[in-house]
């Protein structure tokens, strides 16, 4: 079972994390691109932006601590997630 963590905007809701970029997108609106994980059972959603995408297509595909450390990041509620993702317009599935 996927935790829930409590959300300012949207109460208690399931647990994501997407890069902090992405979690800085939320407020500025500003496109960063998305890039996500399949659904797997009992794993939360994990999101990317086109940089840390970028930084991994440069480094083998492989997510090493320098990687986590770069992309820092961050839980969002399902519903910040799904927000984030409906407002950009480059959208990949990993």
């Amino acid at each position: 079972m996927i935790e829930k963590i409590l959300c300012e905007i949207h109460g208690s809701k399931e647990m994501t994390f997407a890069c902090i970029h992405i979690a800085m997108a939320i407020d500025s609106k500003e496109k960063v691109g998305f890039y996500y994980s399949e659904v797997k059972e009992d794993l939360p959603q994990i999101a990317w932006c086109r940089q840390c995408e970028q930084w991994l297509l440069d480094n083998g595909e492989v997510w090493t601590e320098v990687f986590q450390a770069k992309a820092d990041f961050k839980m969002l509620c399902i519903d910040c997630f799904d927000e984030v993702k409906s407002n950009e317009t480059e959208i990949h599935i990993r």
